[in-house]
Parts: C-alpha cells; structure tokens; sequence
C-alpha cells in the first residue's frame, strides 16, 4: 500500500513536510496557546454537570440535527457556540446540548477545522 503523499504544514510560510496538519513545532505552539482542558473551563465542576446533565438528557440530537435515525445515547454536553467563541455562554443551559462522540467529532470538524484546528 503506497503511502499517503505529503503536504506542506498547514502553518502559513511553514515549508516542512508531513502526512497532514501542522509540523511538530507548530503543534506544540498550538497546543501550548490552546492550554490544558482545565485552563479552558473544562474541570471537576463541569464534569459533574455534564454528567448531571446527561442524566436529564441522555439522548444524542443528532449532528447535523436528525442525523440519527434511531435513539444513540449521548456521551457529550457540546456548547452549541463554542466555548472558545462565546465565553460568556459557558455556563449557560440554553447554549448546551447532548451529543455522541460521533455527533460531537462531526460538529467540531466542521466548525473549528477539527481537533487539529
């Protein structure tokens, strides 16, 4: 099986090449601005609301919305605007909703360019 072909890191004026996404350096600075899931708001607080929560909604709705035909339990509380964006929403109710990973995966590709961003 030939291997896949290799393309410029996706840092802008970066010439390094790699299978797909960013170079090596360029991830760590990446992840490094990102910060750790807990610096983002995601710690023991929110993992117990998330689990309170659900609790209360333990069905998937679905990304894009319908996407599943038959009931799929969620494993997820997906901010509907993304938490990076929109802060101030953190912790507000209305702005969350129940996702499988699948559902969550597809979401976020789709709005942030995937978890390589």
């Amino acid at each position: 099986m030939p291997n896949a072909p290799l393309a410029f890191c996706a840092t802008s004026g970066c010439a390094q090449r790699v299978p797909r996404g960013h170079c090596a350096a360029h991830s760590r600075v990446k992840d490094k601005a990102r910060g750790t899931a807990s610096q983002r708001g995601y710690t023991a607080r929110w993992s117990r609301y998330s689990q309170q929560r659900l609790a209360l909604h333990p069905w998937c709705v679905g990304y894009p919305a319908g996407v599943h035909p038959e009931r799929t339990v969620a494993d997820v509380t997906d901010h509907i605007q993304g938490a990076a964006r929109r802060p101030d929403l953190f912790w507000e109710p209305t702005n969350h909703q129940s996702l499988c990973r699948d559902c969550n995966s597809r979401k976020a590709i789709a709005e942030e360019g995937g978890f390589q961003r």
